[in-house]
């Protein structure tokens, strides 16, 4: 009976041990929502151009590393010219952590659409793309051509487990060549689509929203833990849908 007890608090112990483990790891890998402001970007009919930096947005929740914090408005973030090849190390880079290695590993995809006219907005889910396999998704906002491109990968702090993170950058487009609201059709036909690309540029800020949690592993997760993560993915995609209601003006 002694031995059965001893044997017991030893398994009770092995389990707790791998459970203090398993947090300690958990809690040092990149977990949470990163948001940014203020950036601008060049836009081509094959290319985005990143200029400056994005500003973190003071509702980011990014955390790495045991007790670390991405700071809102205080770590610059850099981004890479695209398109490039992937997957691409260095996404985005961080001016105060040069630990935090955002990869870049899947851009879009755009949409099947290419008819950008109202009717072809409406029979494909009001969204199209301006070239048939460009990643950027126009769609039709109430004050001109809401613009996104969605983007993920993996992150890491150089701890693990490493992360998956997604998420798209977007911008309203309000004007354009002195037109107000232009819709999407203007917007591709500005470029040339949907079958001749120019060489014509849009100048514009643009924002990002972005989430990044660990990548899940074989194991069925409890059912409070579940009911956990369906609760933040709600509380996400509240956030989402709030800032893409109200995105900023150019």
């Amino acid at each position: 009976m002694k031995r059965n007890f001893i044997s017991g608090l030893t398994t009770l112990a092995v389990l707790a041990g791998g459970f203090f483990f398993s947090t300690e790891r958990a809690s040092a890998s990149v977990m949470g929502a990163l948001f940014l402001d203020g950036g601008s970007v060049t836009v081509s009919a094959t290319s985005l151009t990143w200029g400056g930096f994005a500003i973190v947005n003071g509702i980011t929740t990014l955390s790495y590393g045991p007790t670390n914090t991405v700071v809102p408005g205080g770590d610059d973030v850099t981004l890479k010219n695209l398109p490039g090849p992937l997957p691409m190390s260095d996404f985005m880079s961080f001016a105060g952590i040069p630990t935090l290695h955002f990869t870049l590993n899947m851009v879009g995809p755009g949409s099947a659409n290419t008819d950008c006219s109202a009717s072809g907005l409406f029979s494909h889910g009001g969204e199209c793309s301006a070239f048939n396999g460009v990643p950027i998704v126009l769609s039709q906002a109430a004050n001109g051509t809401l613009v996104a491109l969605g983007v993920s990968g993996i992150v890491s702090d150089g701890s693990t487990p490493v992360s998956n993170w997604s998420g798209e950058f977007s911008e309203t487009i309000t004007s354009l060549n002195g037109v107000a609201n232009p819709t999407p059709l203007q917007i591709q036909q500005f470029f040339g689509g949907p079958t001749m690309p120019n060489s014509n540029t849009i100048a514009s800020t643009y924002s990002g929203t972005f989430f990044a949690q660990i990548q899940p592993i074989t194991t069925t997760p409890e059912t409070s833990s579940m009911s956990m993560m369906l609760l933040g993915s709600g509380l996400i995609l509240v956030a989402l849908g709030r800032r893409r209601k109200h995105p900023p003006t150019m």
